[in-house]
């Protein structure tokens, strides 16, 4: 009766029809007083998982900064992996334990819940893999912030999400959830799927909001004072994240409508599989299968950069230091990777231990390699992502330069009409897409405009707020009433 009230839904009768309400239109209707717990904001990324949360503000009209929570070990994101077994008896296991099975399943399988909610093709499993890691995730994230004030211990079975205090049960949370979508071509398959998981996880169903993750950029962005004022002429924003797999361009109007997006296979873990390709090629002990090392295709994707290997157990290890290696490289020139007893010496039956020196150089001529090579030739059979007004690139700064403007051709646009150019992502973070990103700008609107010497136009965030301003974003998003 409070939820009919508050939005004038019957949830027996119309909460389908609230939960696919177009999500990055204002609710007539404010329910962010109903939760007593606040909000909390939730990034599925195709890597990671990262919650933010906000305590609600209508008891001290006090305006409350949403916190990125921290998970029991310490981290500021989860893995976004759910490993499921092949009997029904045996519980799922997610994020860094999933990881750790990530090329030896022990008979599962693992299952990438974003991934698989795009693709549509078992949206049970798909489903049911998203349900696990967010309440994995997400209850032990509340348990530590609200502790006495929800009720932990419950199971997946159970709502996590509920619309007040007096609702509240084992195991669940007087909290709103606020799932942030990427927009695609395939957005509202997307959204469907995602959206019968969510509502499998509160009470009554319908209570979760949508937002795209380009409106929580900018909105993020504004709550820090990190974009310039908004202009008559130039009010909309272009954001590039650039994530785990891949690379979004979006154009966001200046009341927070999505004009125009597009996306191309690319992001940070391109880097980690550049290295461990190289190591395969360049360690005595892999020259045996250094045909099979490389950036090419697959069959399981139109396009992968991840090289395989025979030894399950030395591909994780490869690709455990080639991760770390890579986030050491974004703050230093040259770092050492040694992974002892990686391998055994079929002949002398001895083990063989890696130890390379590696230059960031070197990656990042791997990733231009496969820019040129794979990347560019793949998205030119496409119809989408390129202008016809530039060459084929040849370099990473040339694709930026070429997705870019065929966004601004799309929407009639130039650089001096955008308020600014917003560069966030985890792959932001790497030294060679921020030079790029650079590049491509002085090409697209001149040497003035990229060093920010007529205004602060280009902005590219630094540290973890680059990865973490979309889900602080959606958490301003959704306790505003929206």
């Amino acid at each position: 009766e409070k939820y009919k009230s508050a939005t004038g839904i019957d949830p027996e009768k119309g909460s389908n029809a609230a939960a696919n309400t177009k999500s990055n239109q204002t609710s007539s209707h404010d329910l962010s007083s109903h939760f007593t717990g606040g909000t909390l904001a939730i990034d599925l990324g195709t890597s990671t998982l990262k919650l933010s949360h906000r305590q609600s503000s209508h008891n001290n009209n006090k305006k409350v900064n949403p916190t990125v929570s921290v998970d029991r070990e310490g981290y500021r994101s989860t893995p976004a992996l759910v490993w499921i077994g092949e009997s029904n008896d045996e519980d799922a296991i997610v994020g860094r334990l999933a990881q750790a099975r990530s090329f030896d399943k022990k008979g599962g399988c693992i299952i990438q819940p974003r991934l698989a909610m795009e693709k549509n093709e078992n949206n049970e499993l798909a489903s049911k893999a998203t349900r696990d890691i967010i309440y994995n995730a997400a209850g032990n994230a509340l348990d530590q912030i609200l502790g006495g004030a929800g009720r932990g211990g419950g199971n997946s079975n159970e709502p996590l999400f509920v619309l007040d205090s007096t609702m509240v049960t084992k195991g669940s949370y007087s909290v709103r959830p606020i799932c942030l979508y990427p927009n695609h071509h395939d957005e509202n398959q997307y959204l469907a799927c995602y959206r019968d998981a969510i509502n499998k996880m509160t009470s009554p169903a319908g209570i979760a909001s949508f937002v795209a993750e380009p409106i929580a950029a900018v909105t993020g962005a504004e709550h820090y004072n990190l974009l310039p004022p908004k202009d008559a002429n130039a009010s909309s924003v272009l954001v590039i994240d650039v994530g785990g797999l891949s690379t979004s361009i979006s154009l966001v109007s200046g009341d927070k409508e999505v004009l125009h997006s597009s996306s191309f296979p690319f992001g940070g873990d391109t880097f980690i599989d550049a290295l461990v390709s190289h190591l395969i090629r360049n360690f005595d002990g892999f020259q045996h299968e250094a045909a099979h090392g490389g950036l090419s295709r697959d069959g399981n994707s139109p396009l992968s950069s991840k090289p395989t290997l025979s030894d399950a157990s030395a591909l994780q290890r490869l690709y455990e230091a080639s991760t770390h290696a890579i986030h050491e490289l974004s703050n230093k020139t040259r770092c050492d990777i040694n992974i002892p007893y990686l391998t055994m010496d079929l002949e002398t039956r001895q083990p063989k231990h890696l130890e390379f020196g590696m230059a960031r150089q070197v990656v990042e001529s791997e990733v231009q390699s496969f820019v040129s090579n794979s990347l560019v030739p793949h998205l030119e059979s496409g119809d989408i992502t390129l202008s016809p007004s530039f060459p084929p690139p040849t370099t990473l700064s040339a694709l930026f330069s070429s997705a870019i403007m065929s966004t601004l051709e799309k929407t009639a646009l130039t650089p001096f009409n955008l308020r600014a150019i917003l560069l966030v992502g985890g792959g932001a973070r790497i030294p060679l897409v921020r030079k790029s990103l650079k590049t491509a700008t002085a090409v697209l609107a001149g040497d003035a405009y990229a060093n920010n010497t007529d205004g602060k136009r280009l902005v590219m965030l630094e540290g973890e707020l680059s990865e973490e301003i979309n889900v602080i974003g959606a958490a301003l998003w959704g306790s505003e009433g929206n």
